[in-house]
Order: structure tokens, then C-alpha cells, then sequence
């Protein structure tokens, strides 16, 4: 594989492993968005409650409507965490594939640079060729010239 090639795939890892860490922030920030929606809705939940126990004077249907109220406020937490599972389960998705990628980035930096260093070689073994060539041509020469 040329070097142009393996820099080239480098490249498409890098490209990858940044996709990668942008799926796994928008994930951790969606996690971190819902946590924060469940935290209000039970602190709401709460407040209702605390509400309803300090209630002076209320009448049968006050009660029910703050009842039915917190049972609204139940049912909407409830579905919270179970977008938080899913979006929980999304973010360890994105993080094993963000992992895949380094991985993968890795070994293609790796393979980059045993390519590059057999390059070198090669070219440092040409190099040495052509001047032992012209060493004996020169050596030759000299030989006959006496």
C-alpha cells in the first residue's frame, strides 16, 4: 500500500473517530438533558405534595385536582426514564463505537508507520546501492587507467 493511500486511510479514521466523539457528547448530553427533566418533574411531584399536606382549608375536588395532577406528573416521569434508559443504552452504543474507531485509528497509524519506515529502509538501501555502483565504477576505472 502507497504511503498516499495509508495517509489517505489515516485520514478517514480520524474523520471517524471525531464522528464517533460527536455521536458520543450528543449522547451524553441527551442523558444529561433527561436526568435533568426527571429531576424537575419529581421536584414538582414533591412540591405538589408538600402542597396538598400543608392545605388548610381545601375542598374534596382541590384534592382530586392536585391528585390527578400528580398522577399526570407520575406518568410523565415514568416515560423520562424510560427515554433515559434508551438514551443511556444509545450512549454505551456511541461509546463502543467511538472506542472501535481509536482502535481502528490506531492500527492504521501503526501500519502508516511500519510502511513508512520500510520506505525508508528501501530507499536508504538504494541509496547505499548506488553509491557502492559508483564506488566500484570509480574503482574500475582507476584499475584500468593504470
Amino acid at each position: 500500500m502507497s504511503l498516499k493511500r495509508l495517509e489517505r486511510l489515516a485520514e478517514l479514521h480520524r474523520t471517524y473517530v471525531a464522528v464517533a466523539e460527536a455521536g458520543v457528547k450528543q449522547a451524553q448530553g441527551e442523558v444529561q438533558r433527561l436526568r435533568a427533566v426527571d429531576h424537575e418533574v419529581a421536584g414538582n411531584i414533591r412540591h405538589t405534595q408538600a402542597g396538598i399536606a400543608y392545605l388548610k382549608t381545601a375542598t374534596g375536588h382541590d384534592l382530586q385536582r392536585r391528585e390527578g395532577y400528580i398522577q399526570a406528573l407520575e406518568k410523565q416521569r415514568k416515560l423520562i426514564q424510560l427515554s433515559l434508559q434508551t438514551a443511556n443504552s444509545n450512549l454505551e452504543q456511541r461509546r463502543r463505537e467511538w472506542t472501535e474507531a481509536m482502535r481502528e485509528q490506531k492500527i492504521a497509524a501503526k501500519l502508516q508507520e511500519r510502511r513508512l519506515h520500510q520506505w525508508e529502509r528501501e530507499a536508504d538501501a538504494a541509496q547505499q546501492k548506488s553509491q557502492d555502483d559508483a564506488s566500484i565504477a570509480r574503482y574500475v576505472r582507476t584499475r584500468l587507467e593504470k
